[in-house]
């Protein structure tokens, strides 16, 4: 074996190992079963298996809060007070003001309100959300030539960084990726890339189920034919290397020109001196385990309890019949009642259904889901009811920081990626009142400029359309508005059909003066 495929198979095998030791396969597999549903499973137990899964409700009430409203991605280079050429000067500002515009045409047209959603889930799970970008040079871009970028989801099972001691990405040493592709379509990314015919048949199916950690897609059919693939980046001269392989056969190798490792992630809970970060289910199963255990056996004593049973005395009474009306005959003297009684059905211990209750009630306040956050408190008082929404998203602050750091470095990415890969001759898309525009950059200039992006959410909460019906309601019962400026301020979606609504009022309006 080559010597450098050794060397990365061994760093890589040590992320594993490191992974494994702190546990992210089996808490990471372990979580999305609880999420999915799949709550007993191995469980071998007689009792009933019910699952009422407030782990569920829990967490996409926290995805939905942590979950950016409208993203503004701001560029700004360091360079910039110290440029003295104005010309230079206006040249920067208005390529950074195209780059901006971009980045929005960008996330639109990527969809990646969609991709930001399954990241927080992912982190929600597992404990982080990874972003990788790519230039893809078989994607058209509307213009002469082919190329652009693509943006997708890797599991952090897949990422292996060189120091898993430190959070930040870009000063690691080299970052390792890991994914599986069929072995044709491998062989012939090799092919294209010149690597010896020779060389290409050391390309081999993995063992079926041989990588498989929590991920199913890495268990396979038998029969599919599927290799791992190793990504290793690192840096050169400081830009930064792709290096991709096989066990046994190096795929390709190019020096990127880029700067910075194309790769951006976020923990959803940070844990002191680990790159990993933790999940809140985790800290949620043993509740979520009482809870169905606990259930599982009130439905089983209901079951054998609820309903009353006869005893008789079988020296007297031979056989009982529960035939409706029929004779029942008793053999010997003495009183008949004596031969027969019934126990009554069974009683639950006066405060069992109450205990769990107040598990589950306080789990979801300890979770910051309290029942005014999910929409389950009557609304006496919208104002309180909206502070104690507010209060509840306090303890989510903190990923939606690291989120929008980590849309940040994903939009910084994007820029050195267009400053590297497009020839001078490329236009910029965006997209202003509604009309696709396109102008040109100088790339070149961008390049060797100190280029930082960040990011800006504006999140609209849960209840401020509810704030806005009660405030409205008010106003209208004080005679300040009539019905169609009512209608016309109530928050889009609060009712159906409101135009035609407000038109037949009109109508109705003008036939009265009439």
């Amino acid at each position: 074996m080559d010597h450098t495929l050794q060397r990365i198979y061994q760093q890589y095998e040590a992320g594993l190992e490191y992974n494994r030791r702190i546990g992210l396969y089996e808490t990471a597999r372990k979580n999305e079963r609880f999420y999915r549903g799949d709550q007993w499973h191995g469980a071998a137990t007689d009792l009933p298996q019910p699952v009422f899964n407030l782990i569920r409700r829990i967490v996409d009430h926290m995805v939905g809060t942590v979950m950016p409203g409208d993203i503004s991605i701001r560029y700004a280079d360091d360079r910039l007070p110290f440029i003295d050429n104005e010309t230079m000067r206006r040249a920067v500002c208005r390529g950074i003001s195209l780059l901006e515009k971009n980045a929005a045409y960008r996330w639109n047209r990527n969809h990646m309100t969609e991709l930001v959603h399954q990241a927080l889930l992912d982190a929600a799970i597992s404990g982080d959300g990874v972003f990788y970008s790519w230039w893809d040079t078989e994607r058209d871009c509307g213009q002469p030539f082919l190329g652009d970028i693509r943006t997708d989801l890797i599991s952090n099972a897949d990422l292996i960084v060189a120091d898993v001691n430190s959070t930040d990405l870009q000063s690691q040493e080299y970052i390792i990726l890991a994914g599986q592709a069929s072995v044709d379509t491998l062989r012939r990314e090799a092919l294209d890339a010149g690597v010896d015919a020779k060389e290409i048949e050391k390309i081999l199916p993995d063992d079926v189920d041989a990588n498989a950690t929590y991920d199913l897609s890495k268990i396979q059919m038998k029969g599919a034919e599927k290799a791992t693939y190793l990504i290793k980046f690192y840096r050169e001269n400081g830009e930064v290397v792709f290096d991709k392989i096989t066990k046994n056969c190096r795929i390709r190798k190019v020096h990127t020109g880029l700067s910075l490792y194309p790769v951006a992630y976020f923990n959803w809970t940070p844990v002191k001196k680990c790159f990993h970060g933790a999940s809140p289910i985790s800290d949620m199963i043993p509740n979520q385990k009482y809870v169905n255990t606990a259930y599982a056996m009130m439905m089983k004593h209901m079951r054998d309890t609820a309903f009353s049973k006869v005893i008789y005395d079988k020296s007297r009474i031979p056989e009982w019949s529960n035939e409706v009306g029929e004779a029942i005959a008793a053999v010997g003297g003495g009183c008949v009642s004596d031969a027969v009684s019934v126990v009554g059905v069974g009683e639950m211990q006066d405060g069992y259904l109450a205990l769990i209750n107040n598990v589950i009630e306080n789990t979801k306040k300890m979770m910051g889901a309290s029942d005014a956050a999910l929409g389950d408190e009557r609304a006496n008082n919208t104002s309180a009811i909206l502070a104690l929404q507010e209060a509840s998203q306090v303890m989510l602050t903190g990923v939606n920081v690291r989120l929008c750091r980590c849309i940040g470095e994903l939009a910084s990415i994007w820029a050195d990626m267009l400053c590297t890969y497009c020839p001078d001759r490329r236009l910029i898309s965006y997209e202003e009142d509604g009309t696709l525009r396109a102008e040109e950059i100088d790339y070149t200039l961008l390049k060797h400029e100190l280029l930082r992006a960040t990011a800006q959410t504006g999140h609209v909460g849960s209840y401020v359309p509810s704030a806005t019906v009660a405030t409205l309601n008010k106003l209208l019962e004080a005679g300040h508005l009539d019905v169609g400026q009512y209608l016309r301020f109530l928050p889009a979606g609060t009712l159906a059909n409101r135009e035609l609504l407000l038109q037949e009022i009109q109508l109705k309006g003008t036939k009265s003066n009439e």
